[in-house]
């Protein structure tokens, strides 16, 4: 494994930030494109992996055809190929970049999912497939790890066409490509795939997802290999919840069937099946969760829902039809309803108003009506032209949105926020990897734009001490400072410590000079540099002072329960008087000095506003914002 900051500078032309991930065959990295600034993901195979030119040739044979489907593929739910090339340190594909986790992480770790977002990442994987195969290209090696899964919990399949040779290949000469537990029948005894045998690896994927078990397992690859082959899946026990038991067994008896030609036609036509024997979705979400399938492979029971089903609204406008087929009406109202249930549309029963499914990029965003909250999206909601709603999302900025009636709204994209965040510790002086990326310098340490729309982990290490967390969405490090702790008392995955919720905080000051403090109108004292102070938990209102240096300011800090918060006051600089054509004695916001206005005898103060004069010259004061040191020159 490749240590953080220990990659090349640039792969091609593009220039490289930090290591996403490395294994027995090559590293992934994250890059930049210096032409359009676009972040990337750049897959690299190994030189020391690669015996020879022919294979060499190879992987750069593979790495374009990768590039080729990808042409050929306009999916929401299929990871983009940029680029193809050959570098120095080998082969290299160049690819969209999915801030997220691998689907098979999330698996292992036992990741809390409800059965409608593992069901939301059935259907999202559904669709990338069955989008792939009517472009007449089968995957070959569908499996968790080759998923991502973004922080909207939206899935992103990859590696289309590559064969994984470090642990995928059964032999050298690849009669087997595929990962032996997500493998079908036919690639096993064949060493053919075809888009059923992407369907049954899927299906594999969908049973681990939902059950948290494989269907075939075992402690070798031989007897997984002899399970896919000739035995049936294992029987879960308990049942999986919020699905029927018996619906679960005759479902998955289906798709993984050992001939092919017994398997759904489609992924989407599977997934399908698992919505009708969900029985605790409701009709929203089964309408959500039916619009992210495509709706022409989900089948001729799409369209076989009774209307009594149907919204009230929807229902209201059947009407016999005239012309061919006297049941087109009610099926087209319904086939409708389930796919602008994904696609965020709208039903308009009157002039300008109507049933609307609102969806916002990322989705689960809070939807306001005059400052009411509805709903989180997507949303169906009864709107009338001219209704205004705002949406809300930790880490996004709020959107307001008008509906303009007699047309679908699009999909809303919320902006992420970003601000300017500066990293302390205590002590100074600490290595800081934030993302598994090595920033340059150590704490006090700027980040000029911290991303609040996605989750962040931060590792700081001075010798033998340190401190991990994460922040959540929305979460910034403000003005905390992180307190490191000796290395050999913190274990991995150990539990944190409770922390109670009246015990005092800290503050503390980071002026490098001493302040006398005010907390609430009360006298604390004098805190010396770099000193802190206790205070209870809660807003405080703090008055800080220094008339040596000039210090006089008022502001307000909450405090954390066992927390330590960051006191930031203004940093020092010089001011150097020079009176023409008398000199004297220089003041600063209405306190003499010691120094005269000769031009060469420098005050030492805080940086930001001042008022300057001299004495005897009243009315002739100037102000002056100091962000560095400065020479003021005034003429009487």
């Amino acid at each position: 494994m490749e240590e953080a900051g220990n990659f090349p500078k640039n792969i091609g032309r593009y220039e490289i930030k930090g290591l996403l991930g490395a294994g027995a065959m090559g590293s992934v990295y994250l890059a930049e494109d210096p032409r359009i600034k676009r972040k990337l993901a750049v897959k690299v195979v190994r030189l020391n992996a690669i015996h020879s030119e022919l294979e060499r040739k190879e992987f750069l044979a593979r790495f374009q055809r990768e590039a080729e489907v990808s042409g050929v593929l306009n999916d929401p739910g299929i990871v983009t190929i940029y680029d193809v090339g050959d570098s120095e340190i080998g082969p290299y594909l160049a690819m969209e970049f999915v801030p997220g986790r691998p689907l098979d992480a999330l698996i292992k770790e036992g990741s809390a999912l409800t059965l409608k977002e593992k069901l939301v990442i059935a259907a999202g994987i559904a669709s990338a497939l069955d989008h792939a195969h009517d472009k007449g290209i089968v995957h070959r090696d569908v499996k968790p790890g080759n998923v991502m899964i973004t922080e909207d919990r939206r899935p992103k399949l990859m590696d289309f066409g590559i064969a994984k040779r470090e642990d995928a290949s059964l032999t050298q000469t690849g009669t087997f490509l595929g990962t032996p537990s997500y493998a079908s029948p036919e690639q096993i005894r064949e060493g053919i795939a075809v888009a059923a045998s992407d369907l049954f690896s899927f299906a594999v994927l969908t049973f681990e997802l939902l059950s948290g078990s494989l269907p075939f397992p075992g402690t070798s690859i031989n007897t997984i290999l002899y399970r896919i082959v000739n035995e049936p899946p294992v029987e879960i026990k308990p049942p999986v919840e919020g699905l029927l038991p018996e619906a679960w067994q005759r479902i998955f008896a289906r798709a993984l069937a050992k001939d092919p030609a017994d398997r759904h036609p489609t992924c989407s036509a599977f997934v399908k099946d698992l919505l009708d024997g969900a029985r605790d979705l409701g009709r929203t979400d089964r309408m959500q969760l039916l619009g992210h399938l495509r709706s022409e492979h989900v089948g001729g029971t799409h369209h076989s829902h009774p209307l009594e089903e149907v919204a009230p609204e929807i229902r209201s406008m059947a009407a016999p039809v005239r012309g061919k087929g006297g049941k087109g009406l009610l099926y087209a109202i319904v086939a409708a309803v389930a796919v602008a249930a994904g696609a965020g549309g709208v039903f308009l029963f009157r002039s300008g108003s109507g049933q609307v499914m609102l969806d916002t990029l990322p989705p689960g965003a809070k939807a306001l009506k005059a400052g009411v909250e509805v709903g989180t999206t997507p949303l169906p909601l009864a709107l009338k032209a001219g209704d205004v709603l705002r949406f809300e999302k930790s880490g996004y900025k709020p959107l307001d949105f008008r509906f303009q009636g007699g047309s679908p709204p699009p999909r809303l994209t919320l902006e992420a926020m970003t601000s300017r965040e500066t990293i302390r510790t205590f002590p100074d002086g600490a290595t800081v990897v934030l993302d598994s990326v090595k920033l340059e310098g150590v704490t006090p340490l700027e980040v000029p734009a911290w991303d609040q729309s996605v989750e962040h982990d931060l590792t700081c290490t001075k010798g033998d001490l340190l401190v991990a967390t994460r922040f959540n969405q929305g979460e910034t490090p403000g003005s905390r400072v992180f307190t490191l702790v000796d290395a050999s008392r913190t274990r991995a995955g150990a539990e944190p410590k409770a922390v109670d919720v009246h015990a005092p905080g800290t503050l503390k000051f980071t002026a490098p000079y001493s302040v006398r403090v005010k907390v609430d109108g009360r006298d604390a004292g004098e805190v010396r540099e770099g000193g802190t102070l206790s205070a209870p938990p809660g807003s405080h209102r703090l008055e800080v002072s220094n008339p040596r240096v000039f210090l006089r300011e008022t502001l307000t800090v909450t405090v954390a329960p066992g927390q330590v918060s960051a006191v930031a006051l203004p940093g020092l600089c010089s001011l150097t008087v020079n009176t023409f054509p008398n000199s004297g004695t220089v003041v600063v916001d209405g306190i003499a000095t010691q120094a005269e206005s000769d031009g060469n005898t420098p005050i030492q103060l805080v940086k930001g506003r001042h008022a300057v004069n001299v004495h005897g010259r009243a009315g002739a004061a100037q102000t002056v914002d100091l962000t560095g040191d400065f020479k003021l020159n005034m003429r009487f």
